[in-house]
């Protein structure tokens, strides 16, 4: 087979910071012009672009640097051209380590058209490095001024983010201040006036969802203000609201006409945001029409705090163990993680939910709650057990979770067989070593020779996929039997423990997966499956749920219960509905 040409990779790039720039054009286009013409006096063909529109040089997880990337670790460029040294990269760091590093390790030439940078030219290298550090402080310098430039916006009360808070619109006639929104406006009101009536944020959420009132990142989507699409799959989407957002909203100090800027930091090229102290932010008053009194807002405020100050005074006396499943509990049906919680006003036992079904409801998932001391008795339980069994007979354990791995190689040919198919492929290929002198000296006609021909090979190529299939499934048994021998090693070293721990749990298991209960016999029951480290699921527990759950009627019972409830909450919602919709009430 012919082998491809090489190619010439050029490489363009173009941020939003360097859309700032000094006067000269660095449209992605302008660059195109200037490599290609470059590539075509030089003789560089054939060539192949790389864009990165719209991405910072102060990091390199851009999509087309890594593919073209990808096509050098697979040989196929000789050389990468960009329009100077600012357009590889802004962190001289790694800059370097591409120029200096990278492409000579991997035979690629690199070339910066406009900084005469030429990696086969040792005399342009020495330039290099300065120029890096040149650009990195040109990146440096342009944060310091835009941060300056912010925070004096923030000073001067100037709203300066990319889309207006829900229930505001950006001012047609200065895009940095605020003016109510006609649509979205009343259900903010709506919210403080619920909070001012003693409601939770779950059951807040659950009333924005029968009223259909849009979440804040539907209506960011919908009117083109951010891509949150993936958000969305179905229309009642659109209505779910988490309590984080409620929480945030409520707090937020611009629904009363306030504007606080500051309370985070960006941090240069890694762009984290810790937080800052509340000394530190910028708050400047009555900068546009409020939605709600100053008054409402610390009313809303101070309730909220008030059972934030009971959860935490409930959490701080409780005395009972660390959350050590922390991380590896998960829904068996949705796949989110299980969240822990305390089991009754005197917090004496956690209990665990399905983070689904306490975020949005009934509506994501079901609740799949559990006790952790069950949970505890149960995994600890299978762990010990395990141990036992390594004690006693390390190799049947092997061979059992070996046999209960879904692999095709449980299939394996027999010794027999394989050595039968090798007997046969030695005899064809002797067979055909005959008939090919037989052909040769005239002893078979060309008819007998290419009918016998064709049925050997046939033959001959069978046994050769045979043998090879068989090759390919004793290494991947090779490779099970090594995976059952670590998890063997582990239950014999972690499993003599007097206390579970979150090392041990680490060290032993991926993840364990919850059911949501069932009836067995007039009995609760749920399904817990634990997925050890290189093995997966040995086997499902069904553990029996009855000390929650206790008997069939006891069940039904709390059902009917819990039913009467959502009815009564459905009842007061609908009743707060017609009484006031979207919140066209003033709040009192």
């Amino acid at each position: 087979m012919e082998q491809q040409p090489k190619i010439t990779a050029l490489y363009c790039r173009l941020s939003k910071d360097d859309e700032r720039g000094t006067g000269e054009s660095m449209s992605i286009e302008t660059q195109k012009t200037i490599l290609t013409q470059y590539a075509k006096e030089h003789d560089m063909y054939p060539i192949e672009y790389y864009v990165d529109d719209g991405y910072t040089g102060l990091n390199f997880n851009r999509p087309g640097f890594q593919r073209m990337l990808d096509d050098i670790a697979l040989g196929k460029i000789r050389t990468v051209i960009t329009k100077d040294l600012s357009r590889l990269g802004r962190d001289h760091i790694q800059t370097g380590q591409y120029s200096e590093i990278y492409f000579p390790t991997h035979k690629v030439r690199y070339i910066a058209v406009n900084d005469g940078y030429d990696s086969e030219n040792q005399q342009s290298t020495v330039y290099a490095s300065i120029k890096t550090a040149i650009n990195e402080f040109y990146s440096r310098d342009t944060s310091v001024k835009i941060k300056a430039s912010f925070r004096a916006k923030a000073k001067e009360g100037q709203h300066h983010s990319v889309v207006p808070p829900f229930g505001y619109l950006k001012d047609p006639e200065n895009k940095n201040h605020l003016i109510p929104d006609p649509e979205t406006a009343p259900y903010v009101v709506k919210i403080y006036n619920l909070v001012l009536q003693g409601w939770g944020n779950h059951r807040i959420r659950d009333y924005l969802r029968e009223a259909k009132v849009p979440c804040p990142s539907w209506i960011h989507h919908s009117r083109g203000w951010l891509d949150k699409g993936h958000m969305f799959p179905d229309e009642d989407s659109r209505y779910i609201w988490r309590p984080d957002t409620l929480r945030l909203l409520i707090r937020n100090e611009v629904y009363c006409g306030n504007l606080v800027y500051g309370k985070s930091e960006t941090i240069f090229k890694t762009k984290k945001h810790p937080k800052t102290e509340p000394e530190k932010w910028i708050r400047v008053e009555n900068t546009h029409e409020p939605l709600v009194s100053k008054e409402v807002w610390e009313r809303a405020n101070e309730i909220i705090a008030k059972k934030r100050q009971y959860y935490h005074e409930k959490m701080d006396n409780y005395d009972g163990p660390k959350n050590i499943f922390n991380g590896i509990l998960k829904c068996a049906d949705c796949g989110h993680a299980m969240t822990r919680r305390n089991y009754g006003s005197n917090c004496f036992r956690a209990i665990y939910y399905c983070t689904s079904y306490t975020s949005y409801g009934q509506y994501k998932c079901t609740h799949h709650k559990l006790f952790e001391d069950d949970l505890y008795r149960v995994v600890t339980d299978e762990i010990r057990t395990f141990s036992q069994e390594v004690k006693e007979d390390r190799e049947k354990l092997i061979a059992r979770i070996s046999a209960l791995t879904p692999d095709e190689t449980r299939f394996l040919p027999s010794a027999g067989e394989i050595k039968d198919a090798l007997k046969r492929l030695g005899e064809v290929n002797k067979l055909l070593d005959t008939l090919y002198e037989d052909h040769i000296f005239g002893r078979i006609s060309d008819d007998n020779y290419h009918r016998m021909l064709g049925k050997y090979q046939a033959e001959q190529d069978q046994l050769k996929k045979k043998l090879e299939a068989y090759d390919q499934l004793k290494e991947k048994s090779a490779d099970l039997r090594s995976k059952a021998e670590r998890i063997a090693d582990l239950f014999e070293q972690y499993g003599d423990f007097e206390e579970l721990t979150s090392g041990v749990l680490n060290a032993l298991i991926d993840k364990i997966t919850v059911s949501e209960p069932y009836v067995e016999d007039g009995r609760y029951k749920q399904d817990l499956t634990i997925y050890y480290r290189f093995i997966g699921a040995i086997g499902t527990t069904h553990y029996d749920a009855h000390r929650f759950y206790k008997s069939e009627k006891v069940k039904e019972a709390s059902d009917k219960r819990a039913a009467r409830h959502r009815k009564e909450r459905e009842e007061e919602i609908r009743a707060e509905m017609q009484k006031d919709p979207v919140g066209l009430l003033a709040v009192q």
